[in-house]
């Protein structure tokens, strides 16, 4: 049976996010995906590129995951947050900002926090 990790290797392309309880309109997410290779992540999006690690606790209730930021605008920081994955979509809640895990998948408005559907491309 193959990890967590395995079934997320390729590319993924964000279908929605919300962030601070606002949804970022379908325009917006033009282009927008992450690539997992390995433990490696290279996200692009919003006039921006990411890259860093991703660490998963799939044993975890929710599962959990680290992303940590080694290029890009977030260099330095790490996302705390949580993950499902269901066959060819994966849904993600992170905490953008703080050390503060999320609990659930939502993303209220003040926190931070960003809710993100992506599917396989």
């Amino acid at each position: 049976m193959k990890t967590d990790l395995e079934l997320l290797q390729g590319q993924w392309k964000i279908f929605s996010l919300e962030l601070d309880g606002s949804s970022i309109p379908e325009a917006h997410l033009a282009g927008a995906s992450i690539s997992i290779q390995g433990d490696k992540f290279i996200s692009f999006g919003m006039g921006s590129e990411y890259r860093g690690t991703i660490e998963l606790d799939s044993a975890s209730v929710p599962k959990v995951l680290n992303m940590k930021f080694t290029a890009g605008p977030e260099k330095g920081n790490v996302n705390l947050g949580i993950y499902e994955l269901d066959g060819d979509s994966w849904r993600l809640c992170l905490a953008t900002r703080g050390s503060t895990r999320p609990h659930q998948f939502a993303a209220p408005p003040g926190t931070g926090i960003a809710l993100e559907v992506l599917k396989r491309c």
